[in-house]
Protein backbone atom coordinates (compact mmCIF):
# COMPACT_ATOMS: atom_id res chain seq x y z
CA UNK A 1 0.00 0.00 0.00
CA UNK A 2 1.14 3.55 -0.74
CA UNK A 3 0.33 6.72 1.20
CA UNK A 4 -1.81 9.17 -0.77
CA UNK A 5 -3.58 12.48 -0.28
CA UNK A 6 -6.50 10.73 1.43
CA UNK A 7 -4.19 9.95 4.36
CA UNK A 8 -3.26 13.60 5.03
CA UNK A 9 -3.88 14.57 8.64
CA UNK A 10 -3.40 11.03 10.01
CA UNK A 11 -0.62 10.05 12.42
CA UNK A 12 2.07 7.41 11.86
CA UNK A 13 2.44 4.98 14.74
CA UNK A 14 5.62 3.43 13.31
CA UNK A 15 8.59 4.52 11.20
CA UNK A 16 8.51 4.26 7.39
CA UNK A 17 11.67 2.97 5.69
CA UNK A 18 12.58 2.79 2.02
CA UNK A 19 13.19 -0.65 0.50
CA UNK A 20 16.92 0.11 0.78
CA UNK A 21 16.59 0.68 4.52
CA UNK A 22 16.65 4.49 4.73
CA UNK A 23 14.37 6.17 7.26
CA UNK A 24 11.78 8.24 5.39
CA UNK A 25 9.35 9.29 8.13
CA UNK A 26 9.44 8.90 11.90
CA UNK A 27 6.57 7.55 13.96
CA UNK A 28 4.43 10.29 15.46
CA UNK A 29 4.51 12.31 12.22
CA UNK A 30 1.24 14.00 11.25
CA UNK A 31 1.05 13.49 7.49
CA UNK A 32 1.00 16.63 5.34
CA UNK A 33 0.99 17.25 1.60
CA UNK A 34 4.77 17.69 1.73
CA UNK A 35 5.19 14.21 3.22
CA UNK A 36 2.98 12.70 0.51
CA UNK A 37 4.97 14.45 -2.23
CA UNK A 38 8.27 13.33 -0.68
CA UNK A 39 7.19 9.69 -0.37
CA UNK A 40 6.24 9.61 -4.04
CA UNK A 41 9.97 9.86 -4.85
CA UNK A 42 10.80 6.63 -2.97
CA UNK A 43 10.04 2.93 -3.00
CA UNK A 44 8.74 1.73 0.34
CA UNK A 45 6.40 -0.80 1.88
CA UNK A 46 3.67 0.26 4.24
CA UNK A 47 0.74 -1.19 6.18
CA UNK A 48 -2.36 1.00 6.49
CA UNK A 49 -2.87 -0.20 10.08
CA UNK A 50 0.12 1.98 11.02
CA UNK A 51 -2.00 5.10 10.46
CA UNK A 52 -4.44 6.47 13.04
CA UNK A 53 -6.71 9.50 13.11
CA UNK A 54 -5.50 12.62 14.92
CA UNK A 55 -7.04 13.07 18.32
CA UNK A 56 -9.49 15.90 17.76
CA UNK A 57 -9.17 19.25 19.53
CA UNK A 58 -12.68 20.22 18.48
CA UNK A 59 -14.09 20.26 21.98
CA UNK A 60 -15.55 23.06 24.04
CA UNK A 61 -12.83 22.61 26.67
CA UNK A 62 -10.00 23.06 24.17
CA UNK A 63 -11.72 25.99 22.47
CA UNK A 64 -12.20 27.72 25.83
CA UNK A 65 -8.56 27.02 26.69
CA UNK A 66 -7.36 28.73 23.49
CA UNK A 67 -9.81 31.58 24.03
CA UNK A 68 -8.48 32.17 27.56
CA UNK A 69 -4.83 32.25 26.42
CA UNK A 70 -5.69 34.66 23.62
CA UNK A 71 -7.86 36.94 25.75
CA UNK A 72 -5.21 37.14 28.48
CA UNK A 73 -2.70 38.28 25.87
CA UNK A 74 -5.15 40.85 24.48
CA UNK A 75 -5.82 42.25 27.97
CA UNK A 76 -2.11 42.47 28.77
CA UNK A 77 -1.34 44.18 25.49
CA UNK A 78 -4.11 46.71 26.09
CA UNK A 79 -2.18 47.77 29.21
CA UNK A 80 0.99 48.10 27.12
CA UNK A 81 -0.76 50.40 24.65
CA UNK A 82 -2.02 52.60 27.46
CA UNK A 83 1.61 53.15 28.44
CA UNK A 84 2.49 53.92 24.84
CA UNK A 85 -0.25 56.54 24.65
CA UNK A 86 1.58 58.29 27.47
CA UNK A 87 4.81 57.96 25.44
CA UNK A 88 6.29 55.51 27.90
CA UNK A 89 7.66 52.43 26.17
CA UNK A 90 7.55 49.36 28.45
CA UNK A 91 10.56 47.02 28.65
CA UNK A 92 10.94 44.85 25.54
CA UNK A 93 11.17 41.70 27.66
CA UNK A 94 7.76 42.51 29.13
CA UNK A 95 6.44 42.58 25.57
CA UNK A 96 8.03 39.19 24.82
CA UNK A 97 6.00 37.60 27.59
CA UNK A 98 2.74 38.63 25.91
CA UNK A 99 3.31 36.55 22.79
CA UNK A 100 5.35 33.72 24.31
CA UNK A 101 2.43 31.44 25.36
CA UNK A 102 0.77 31.79 21.95
CA UNK A 103 3.96 31.36 19.90
CA UNK A 104 4.88 28.28 21.95
CA UNK A 105 1.56 26.79 20.93
CA UNK A 106 2.50 27.11 17.26
CA UNK A 107 5.41 24.75 17.91
CA UNK A 108 3.34 22.29 19.93
CA UNK A 109 0.11 22.17 17.96
CA UNK A 110 0.09 22.46 14.14
CA UNK A 111 -3.62 23.35 14.00
CA UNK A 112 -3.52 25.95 16.77
CA UNK A 113 -3.69 28.80 14.26
CA UNK A 114 -7.13 27.63 13.09
CA UNK A 115 -8.42 28.08 16.64
CA UNK A 116 -6.99 31.59 16.84
CA UNK A 117 -9.08 32.34 13.74
CA UNK A 118 -12.19 31.28 15.64
CA UNK A 119 -11.50 33.17 18.86
CA UNK A 120 -10.14 36.40 17.37
CA UNK A 121 -11.72 39.29 19.20
CA UNK A 122 -14.38 41.28 17.34
CA UNK A 123 -12.79 44.36 18.90
CA UNK A 124 -11.13 46.23 16.03
CA UNK A 125 -8.74 48.24 18.20
CA UNK A 126 -5.15 48.89 17.23
CA UNK A 127 -3.81 46.75 20.07
CA UNK A 128 -5.88 43.70 19.07
CA UNK A 129 -4.79 44.02 15.44
CA UNK A 130 -1.16 44.44 16.53
CA UNK A 131 -1.29 41.33 18.69
CA UNK A 132 -2.74 39.35 15.77
CA UNK A 133 -0.08 40.62 13.38
CA UNK A 134 2.60 39.65 15.90
CA UNK A 135 1.12 36.15 15.97
CA UNK A 136 0.94 35.80 12.20
CA UNK A 137 4.43 37.23 11.67
CA UNK A 138 5.75 34.71 14.21
CA UNK A 139 3.91 31.90 12.46
CA UNK A 140 5.37 32.89 9.08
CA UNK A 141 8.83 32.89 10.65
CA UNK A 142 8.21 29.35 11.90
CA UNK A 143 6.92 28.24 8.47
CA UNK A 144 10.04 29.67 6.82
CA UNK A 145 12.30 27.78 9.22
CA UNK A 146 13.71 30.75 11.14
CA UNK A 147 15.19 30.22 14.59
CA UNK A 148 13.30 31.14 17.76
CA UNK A 149 15.14 34.44 18.31
CA UNK A 150 14.18 35.67 14.84
CA UNK A 151 10.63 34.45 15.35
CA UNK A 152 10.53 36.40 18.62
CA UNK A 153 11.77 39.51 16.81
CA UNK A 154 9.07 39.14 14.14
CA UNK A 155 6.50 38.96 16.92
CA UNK A 156 7.82 42.19 18.42
CA UNK A 157 7.70 43.88 15.02
CA UNK A 158 4.05 42.91 14.72
CA UNK A 159 3.19 44.12 18.20
CA UNK A 160 4.67 47.56 17.56
CA UNK A 161 4.02 48.06 13.83
CA UNK A 162 0.87 50.19 14.23
CA UNK A 163 1.69 52.21 17.36
CA UNK A 164 1.60 55.39 15.27
CA UNK A 165 -2.18 55.03 15.02
CA UNK A 166 -2.37 56.08 18.67
CA UNK A 167 -1.56 59.58 17.43
CA UNK A 168 -4.18 59.60 14.66
CA UNK A 169 -7.57 61.26 15.18
CA UNK A 170 -9.90 58.47 16.36
CA UNK A 171 -12.79 59.89 14.31
CA UNK A 172 -10.75 59.35 11.16
CA UNK A 173 -9.35 56.01 12.30
CA UNK A 174 -12.80 54.51 12.92
CA UNK A 175 -14.78 56.35 10.24
CA UNK A 176 -17.43 53.95 8.88
CA UNK A 177 -17.57 55.42 5.38
CA UNK A 178 -15.08 56.15 2.64
CA UNK A 179 -12.15 58.39 3.62
CA UNK A 180 -11.55 61.71 1.91
CA UNK A 181 -8.15 62.30 0.33
CA UNK A 182 -7.03 64.47 3.26
CA UNK A 183 -8.21 61.85 5.77
CA UNK A 184 -6.32 59.12 3.90
CA UNK A 185 -3.18 61.28 3.92
CA UNK A 186 -3.60 61.65 7.68
CA UNK A 187 -3.95 57.87 8.16
CA UNK A 188 -0.73 57.29 6.22
CA UNK A 189 1.17 59.41 8.74
CA UNK A 190 0.87 56.61 11.30
CA UNK A 191 4.00 55.00 9.86
CA UNK A 192 6.23 58.01 10.56
CA UNK A 193 4.45 58.75 13.85
CA UNK A 194 5.15 55.19 15.01
CA UNK A 195 8.78 55.38 14.00
CA UNK A 196 9.28 58.64 15.89
CA UNK A 197 7.48 57.32 18.98
CA UNK A 198 9.52 54.11 19.12
CA UNK A 199 12.95 55.57 18.48
CA UNK A 200 12.73 57.40 21.81
CA UNK A 201 13.87 54.06 23.22
CA UNK A 202 17.55 53.88 22.22
CA UNK A 203 17.81 50.14 22.90
CA UNK A 204 15.00 49.06 20.56
CA UNK A 205 15.96 46.76 17.67
CA UNK A 206 16.28 48.71 14.39
CA UNK A 207 14.04 46.18 12.63
CA UNK A 208 11.18 47.07 14.99
CA UNK A 209 11.62 50.70 13.94
CA UNK A 210 11.73 49.70 10.27
CA UNK A 211 8.61 47.58 10.73
CA UNK A 212 6.68 50.57 12.09
CA UNK A 213 7.90 52.83 9.29
CA UNK A 214 7.84 50.52 6.26
CA UNK A 215 5.09 47.89 6.71
CA UNK A 216 2.94 49.54 4.02
CA UNK A 217 5.73 49.59 1.43
CA UNK A 218 5.22 47.28 -1.56
CA UNK A 219 7.77 45.54 -3.80
CA UNK A 220 6.56 47.40 -6.91
CA UNK A 221 7.04 50.80 -5.26
CA UNK A 222 3.31 51.48 -4.86
CA UNK A 223 3.40 51.65 -1.06
CA UNK A 224 4.07 54.39 1.45
CA UNK A 225 5.63 56.45 3.01
CA UNK A 226 8.81 56.30 0.86
CA UNK A 227 7.83 54.13 -2.15
CA UNK A 228 10.73 51.73 -1.62
CA UNK A 229 11.11 48.78 -4.00
CA UNK A 230 12.22 45.16 -3.78
CA UNK A 231 15.41 44.47 -1.81
CA UNK A 232 15.38 47.97 -0.31
CA UNK A 233 12.49 46.73 1.84
CA UNK A 234 14.00 44.58 4.62
CA UNK A 235 13.02 40.91 4.35
CA UNK A 236 11.53 40.85 7.86
CA UNK A 237 9.39 43.88 6.95
CA UNK A 238 8.18 41.97 3.87
CA UNK A 239 7.06 39.18 6.23
CA UNK A 240 5.37 41.76 8.46
CA UNK A 241 3.48 43.21 5.47
CA UNK A 242 1.98 39.81 4.63
CA UNK A 243 0.91 39.25 8.25
CA UNK A 244 -0.55 42.76 8.43
CA UNK A 245 -2.59 42.42 5.25
CA UNK A 246 -3.85 38.96 6.21
CA UNK A 247 -5.16 40.12 9.58
CA UNK A 248 -6.65 43.33 8.13
CA UNK A 249 -8.57 41.36 5.52
CA UNK A 250 -9.76 38.65 7.92
CA UNK A 251 -10.95 41.07 10.63
CA UNK A 252 -13.98 43.32 10.98
CA UNK A 253 -13.42 46.91 9.88
CA UNK A 254 -15.58 49.97 10.48
CA UNK A 255 -16.04 50.33 6.72
CA UNK A 256 -16.51 46.63 5.74
CA UNK A 257 -17.16 43.15 7.15
CA UNK A 258 -14.31 40.67 7.50
CA UNK A 259 -13.45 38.53 4.49
CA UNK A 260 -13.60 34.74 4.71
CA UNK A 261 -10.45 32.62 4.45
CA UNK A 262 -10.80 31.90 0.74
CA UNK A 263 -11.32 35.53 -0.27
CA UNK A 264 -8.42 36.58 1.96
CA UNK A 265 -5.94 34.02 0.62
CA UNK A 266 -7.01 34.76 -2.97
CA UNK A 267 -6.23 38.46 -2.43
CA UNK A 268 -2.82 37.63 -0.93
CA UNK A 269 -2.00 35.44 -3.95
CA UNK A 270 -3.10 38.25 -6.28
CA UNK A 271 -0.93 40.76 -4.43
CA UNK A 272 2.03 38.40 -4.86
CA UNK A 273 1.28 37.96 -8.58
CA UNK A 274 1.10 41.75 -8.98
CA UNK A 275 4.60 42.01 -7.44
CA UNK A 276 3.38 43.85 -4.35
CA UNK A 277 4.00 41.11 -1.79
CA UNK A 278 6.82 38.56 -1.81
CA UNK A 279 5.52 35.25 -3.27
CA UNK A 280 8.24 33.32 -1.42
CA UNK A 281 6.51 34.46 1.79
CA UNK A 282 2.87 34.45 0.64
CA UNK A 283 2.75 30.95 -0.85
CA UNK A 284 4.15 29.00 2.14
CA UNK A 285 1.89 31.01 4.47
CA UNK A 286 -1.25 30.38 2.41
CA UNK A 287 -0.30 26.71 2.06
CA UNK A 288 0.03 26.39 5.84
CA UNK A 289 -3.27 28.17 6.54
CA UNK A 290 -5.24 26.11 4.02
CA UNK A 291 -3.57 22.81 4.96
CA UNK A 292 -5.17 23.17 8.38
CA UNK A 293 -8.54 22.81 6.63
CA UNK A 294 -7.94 19.55 4.78
CA UNK A 295 -11.04 17.36 5.15
CA UNK A 296 -13.21 20.43 5.84
CA UNK A 297 -16.41 20.87 3.83
CA UNK A 298 -16.71 23.94 1.61
CA UNK A 299 -19.28 25.61 -0.65
CA UNK A 300 -18.46 26.10 -4.34
CA UNK A 301 -19.57 28.92 -6.63
CA UNK A 302 -21.98 26.49 -8.33
CA UNK A 303 -23.70 25.80 -5.00
CA UNK A 304 -22.28 22.29 -4.54
CA UNK A 305 -20.61 21.03 -1.38
CA UNK A 306 -17.08 19.62 -1.55
CA UNK A 307 -14.30 18.40 0.72
CA UNK A 308 -10.75 19.80 0.61
CA UNK A 309 -8.44 16.84 -0.02
CA UNK A 310 -5.01 18.18 -0.98
CA UNK A 311 -3.28 21.58 -0.99
CA UNK A 312 -0.60 22.11 -3.65
CA UNK A 313 2.75 23.64 -2.74
CA UNK A 314 2.92 25.85 -5.84
CA UNK A 315 -0.75 26.89 -6.05
CA UNK A 316 -2.15 26.44 -2.54
CA UNK A 317 -5.26 28.51 -3.26
CA UNK A 318 -6.37 25.93 -5.85
CA UNK A 319 -6.58 22.66 -3.90
CA UNK A 320 -7.85 19.24 -4.93
CA UNK A 321 -11.44 18.80 -3.77
CA UNK A 322 -13.83 15.87 -3.66
CA UNK A 323 -17.52 15.92 -4.59
CA UNK A 324 -19.03 12.56 -3.69
CA UNK A 325 -16.60 10.10 -5.34
CA UNK A 326 -15.18 12.59 -7.85
CA UNK A 327 -11.85 14.38 -7.38
CA UNK A 328 -11.38 17.81 -8.95
CA UNK A 329 -8.08 19.68 -9.23
CA UNK A 330 -9.03 23.36 -9.13
CA UNK A 331 -5.83 24.24 -11.00
CA UNK A 332 -7.46 22.65 -14.03
CA UNK A 333 -11.00 23.92 -13.47
CA UNK A 334 -10.98 27.70 -13.54
CA UNK A 335 -14.79 27.72 -13.68
CA UNK A 336 -15.04 26.24 -10.16
CA UNK A 337 -14.15 28.26 -7.10
CA UNK A 338 -14.44 27.81 -3.32
CA UNK A 339 -16.53 30.62 -1.86
CA UNK A 340 -16.76 29.71 1.85
CA UNK A 341 -16.85 26.97 4.44
CA UNK A 342 -20.01 24.90 4.74
CA UNK A 343 -21.36 25.81 8.18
Amino acid sequence: MKISSRHIGKILIDDIYSVSGNLLLKKGTILTQKHVESLQKHNYSFDHTLLIEQPTHHSNDYFEHVKTIYQNSVNAFRTVFLKLEKEKLPPIEEINQLLAPLVDRFFEDPVFISYIQQVKNHDNSTYTHSLNVGLYASLIGKILGLDREKIKLLGQMGLFHDVGKLLIDKNILHKPGRLTESEWNEIQKHTTFGYELLRINKSIDPLILQGALLHHERLDGSGYPTRLKHEKIPYFVQILSVADMYDALSSERSYRPKQNLFVTTKILIQEASYNRLNPAIVYPFVRCILSNHIQDMVILNNGQLAEIIFVHADEPHLPIIRIDDHYIDLRKRKDIEIVDFAH
